[in-house]
């Protein structure tokens, strides 16, 4: 599986997607955290990531591994870098222009409006919570997708 970081100023979105480019669990963490889930990342302790859960289940991570870790480009990405390097993960660094825009399409395809909202362009619609963790979501996606054109995914790169 892969994992995605979309960092932020103050939080940082992550998404564990499988080979298919499914979501698995995804959630969003203070940056003051980042160590505490490297840490768990580290150890496969993938309950310690609950209480930070936006979709998905912890229990679809059991007996799977982060084969790379995907880091979207922007805002802060340097500072998640160091804490990358020093625990030894390895890890891409992805484009992540327009990502946003991205997660808002993933988030009413998971959660459609309803009612009267419905009927609005999803373009003024205001996700009910935060979502830099669909951000990463799209920008492991988008690598996902490159990858496929520049001649497969390589497992173990």
């Amino acid at each position: 599986m892969y994992l995605g970081l979309d960092p932020g100023r103050d939080k940082i979105g992550f998404a564990f997607v499988d080979e298919n480019g499914e979501l698995l669990y995804s959630g969003i963490i203070s940056k003051k955290l980042f160590e505490s889930f490297l840490i768990a990342l580290s150890e496969g302790n993938w309950v310690e990531l609950a209480p930070y859960g936006c979709e998905g289940d912890t229990s679809l991570l059991v007996d799977k591994n982060v084969e790379l870790v995907l880091l979207g480009g922007g805002t802060t990405s340097e500072e998640l870098e160091r804490g990358l390097r020093r625990r030894k993960i390895e890890y891409k660094v992805v484009d992540e222009s327009f990502s946003t825009l991205q997660a808002r399409k993933m988030y009413y395809r998971i959660h459609p409006p309803k009612g009267f909202r419905r009927l609005w362009p999803l373009s003024l619609l205001v996700p009910g919570r935060d979502i830099d963790d669909l951000a990463a979501w799209a920008l492991t996606r988008r690598w996902m997708e490159k990858k496929i054109v520049d001649g497969g995914v390589t497992h173990g790169s």
